[in-house]
């Protein structure tokens, strides 16, 4: 999320207020331990304000005595705003944002840093934990089945989470077996056929032994009818844009050993087959000519179109108090996943501009920590050690029609023909400059302007080989023409468009003979697909030692110094076959990537670590200082072989904040802070000289970040509350020079990105109606729109107003629980205000063949809820 407006100086000002007062608060404050908790809720001491627990740094603790900035959305919150995904709780955390366009390749975003990256080669600059497990890129974005809380830790947090916390944690905590019988079923239904249905039961089966299972099946309709109908999908239904179909399970059984030793076992389950991410065309080529992005319909062709995922994780958990000073903790995980995303990259149902993506994956994770704890009166510490290692396969398909691939030869031969047509001209009127062109053709003339009217004058250039009437016309002015005649038994005519079709593709065997070009190919060979891959493969190993220690200097001075010590070895490799097209067209070569057998690898080592100090000013209130160093590990581009790895990310960041409870009822949460990013690893679609499409590429960026977040929730009667979460943030971006996804190249720069206003506003009532609880929610979301503030903007994304748009979003639920506590109904409303959003534009295939696409949202969405406790 991003802020408000400031002038250079107001920015330059902040920053150095900033940096003060984190030097004087680290001299004159200090902390009390972070870190965490097992319990969802707790009340205060002093007030009935609940204040959530958090496992944020791995020890039981309040958050509002936690010295780092740390948000978390509670199971409550979860469910009374119907949430089941991390982007559907993002809006309640200032700061993060979380990206599910594209399910199995989901993008995080911490204070402005995003790293969402198709490449297995690399990693994301934010950590994401389930159940105390490190989660990969491909198994990150999971439903939220029976799931406790959800922490966010915000800056720097390689000291106790290691692999990829350069810019933050977002730690996911389902909920434990526990001692005692319940369970639920519950339904909601609502627009777009939405059937969610979700179970869970904990069961004792003795005094020691605890079993909790849990399901959640999510199905929801498209919100654009598919109306594509290519040849190939006669035998087999193509989704609607939007589909989904998501479902998961958890089983974990929880063994009290004794009184000093618990132990866990559990397995999840996800499995994902559904619409392929969204392409509603913008081109002139899509349904309509592109002209209602909006509309109920559009035409998306991809063949075998879907995005799936199954997996499965297997993790156990060890406990064990030595005594009451000394405790330790074991975790060991082994998560293996597959992948589909076969997408569309035209947005349209033109076999001539037919071009899809599939990044397909196979990989495996083994994670596993041990941590040690130790407590007295005036030290709390933590220390360990943890291990990954990761094996990645990955094939990156590019997929086009025959007459795509003829298309794109099309091009060639233009650029063939334009080259000839100008090196006569030259000849002729003594050379290729815009002064040769003048003096022999008048004032004004340019020689560029010159190869162009001959080359109008001659019916060129050709739009598509395979059209007949331009085809023959090409090769009467190249003086193929009278050659084909002759060959054919009709010397001394023109070739016609006529002779073209009866003769199939032999003109063309014809030119690909005398060129040498086994690429110009007939049009008999339409339908035909032609497949160009990336394969890849990687074998990743993490490990780390780390100490933490808390130390109370005195009841309200605490000052926490921790370190952490990581290594990253990486092997990875890319193999680029012939196009398996050249089997029933024997001389082709690859169009798009050339052929590659490639290894390389390369390691990366870091000492990370923080230094902490937080005040207790009353039992309510406290402030803390920090300053805290990050880290994530080079890594390889898959789509761009190259020995050389890209370099790895580094973090600094001072943070000073306040949380307490103010008069009662006001719960604050508020930071600010100075944070440094070397070397952000950024993927951008770029199209170099040469490449004939462009393709993902990472680049290394530099930024300097100033910023201040706050949450606060006013409880102004105990059945009225209120919140509001925002931000304000400034960013200073060094650039380096790159091409755009059109060719452009963009120069080095460095920018300020001021500030854009973002809030999230929530109220809370529970209305007394005599029976049962009454509970009405409702929130409010703006997000400023930068997209105009973008460096590489191409030019069609500025004829899409809806690009541009400000978010507002309004949300509501209503609900009610009968006196036996058992009986919930709720109807609940999202985007009331049912307003239109281009949510992302691009694609592959914009500057190639002219076919931008972009993803819209799903607009209102109503239903009701039916849950039933036992």
């Amino acid at each position: 999320m991003t802020t408000i407006i400031q002038s250079p100086t107001a920015q330059g000002r902040l920053k150095k207020s900033l940096l003060a007062q984190v030097i004087i608060s680290a001299i004159s404050l200090s902390s009390v331990s972070a870190l965490a908790a097992e319990q969802a809720d707790e009340k205060n001491d002093d007030t009935d304000i609940e204040v959530m627990t958090v496992t944020a740094q791995k020890r039981v603790q309040n958050i509002l005595k936690v010295p780092v900035t740390v948000a978390s959305v509670s199971q409550e919150t979860i469910e009374k705003t119907t949430s089941i995904l991390l982007s559907d709780i993002d809006v309640f955390i200032p700061g993060f944002e979380f990206s599910d366009g594209n399910m199995t390749q989901a993008g995080v975003t911490m204070r402005g840093i995003s790293s969402p990256n198709i490449s297995v080669g690399g990693d994301p600059s934010t950590a994401i934990f389930y159940d105390d497990v490190y989660m990969p890129r491909a198994a990150q974005n999971v439903l939220f089945s029976d799931m406790a809380r959800v922490e966010v830790l915000k800056g720097p947090q390689g000291t106790l989470f290691g692999r990829n916390a350069a810019m933050g944690v977002v730690n996911m905590v389902p909920n434990s077996p526990h001692d005692e019988f319940e369970g639920f079923v519950k339904g909601t239904f609502g627009t777009d056929n939405l059937a969610r249905i979700e179970g869970m039961i904990n069961l004792p089966i003795n005094d020691n032994v605890y079993v909790r299972a849990n399901l959640l099946t999510n199905e929801q309709d498209g919100i654009v009818e598919n109306v594509a109908e290519p040849s190939w999908a006669k035998n087999e239904s193509l989704w609607d844009l939007g589909a989904r179909d998501h479902n998961a399970a958890r089983i974990a059984l929880f063994w009290q050993v004794s009184d000093k030793t618990d132990f866990q076992l559990s397995y999840d389950w996800d499995d994902l087959e559904q619409a392929p991410p969204m392409a509603v065309g913008i081109s002139e080529y899509a349904y309509k000519n592109g002209k209602e992005p909006f509309g109920n319909k559009a035409e998306n062709d991809v063949y075998k179109g879907v995005e799936s995922r199954d997996m499965y994780g297997v993790t156990a958990k060890l406990n064990h108090e030595f005594n009451d000073q000394w405790s330790m903790k074991y975790v060991l995980s082994y998560r293996d996943w597959q992948t589909v995303n076969r997408e569309d990259e035209d947005g349209t149902a033109d076999p001539t501009r037919y071009f899809d993506t599939s990044n397909n994956e196979d990989s495996n994770i083994l994670y596993s920590e041990l941590q040690f704890n130790y407590v007295s009166n005036k030290l709390n510490a933590v220390a360990g050690m943890s291990y990954s290692k990761e094996d990645v396969s990955q094939t990156t398909e590019l997929n086009l029609t025959a007459d795509t691939a003829a298309r794109l030869v099309t091009g060639d031969l233009n650029n063939f023909i334009e080259a000839g047509v100008a090196s006569q001209i030259a000849a002729m009127i003594g050379g290729n400059s815009d002064a040769h062109a003048e003096a022999a053709f008048g004032p004004g003339a340019t020689f560029d302007m010159v190869v162009q009217g001959f080359m109008a004058d001659a019916g060129l250039p050709l739009e598509h080989l395979w059209n007949a009437d331009e085809w023959a016309n090409a090769l009467n002015v190249l003086g193929y023409g009278a050659d084909i005649m002759a060959a054919i038994g009709m010397p001394g005519q023109p070739l016609s468009a006529d002779i073209v079709n009866l003769t199939g593709d032999l003109t063309y065997d014809i030119v690909a003979a005398e060129l040498g070009i086994a690429e110009v190919f007939g049009p008999s060979f339409a339908g035909e697909f032609w497949q160009e891959s990336v394969n890849n493969t990687g074998k990743f190993t993490n490990w780390g030692i780390f100490a933490d220690v808390d130390y109370a200097v005195t009841d309200k001075w605490n000052v926490i110094a921790g370190v952490r010590y990581s290594q990253d070895d990486k092997d990875f490799t890319w193999y680029i076959p012939e196009t398996q097209f050249a089997a029933v067209r024997p001389g082709v070569g690859n169009i798009i990537f050339p052929m590659v057998d490639l290894a390389a690898s390369d390691s990366w080592d870091k000492i990370t670590g923080r230094l902490v100090t937080s005040y207790q000013v009353t039992d309510k209130d406290m402030v803390f200082a920090s300053y805290s160093t990050g880290y994530k590990s080079g890594g390889f581009d898959s789509l761009v072989p190259s020995e050389v790895a890209f370099e790895p990310e580094d973090t600094e960041n001072f943070e000073v904040g306040y949380k307490g409870i103010i008069s009662d009822s006001l719960v604050a949460n508020v930071s600010a802070y100075y944070l440094t990013l070397t070397n952000q690893q950024q993927s951008v679609s770029s199209k170099e000289p040469g490449d004939v499409a462009a393709v993902p590429r990472i680049i290394n960026i530099d930024k300097d970040i100033t910023g201040l977040e706050f949450d606060l929730r006013w409880t102004i009667t105990p059945t009225v509350s209120v919140g509001v979460v925002s931000e304000i943030r400034s960013t200073d971006t060094k650039r380096p020079a790159y091409y755009n996804a059109e060719g452009t190249l963009i120069e080095a720069q460095t920018t300020s990105q001021d500030a854009a206003l973002n809030y999230t506003l929530s109220f809370d009532w529970l209305p007394d109606l005599g029976v049962g609880t009454t509970a009405f929610h409702m929130n409010y979301v703006f997000v400023e729109n930068l997209n105009a503030d973008d460096p590489g903007l191409e030019e069609y994304a500025k004829g899409v107003p809806e690009y541009f748009e400000d978010i507002q979003d309004l949300n509501m639920r209503l609900s009610w629980i009968n006196d036996k506590d058992n009986l919930e109904l709720g109807v609940w409303g999202k985007n009331l205000l049912d307003n239109d959003y281009m949510l992302s534009l691009g694609g592959l295939t914009a500057d190639l063949l002219g076919t931008p696409f972009g993803r819209i949202n799903r607009g209102l969405e109503a239903g009701i809820d039916i849950k039933y406790s036992f």
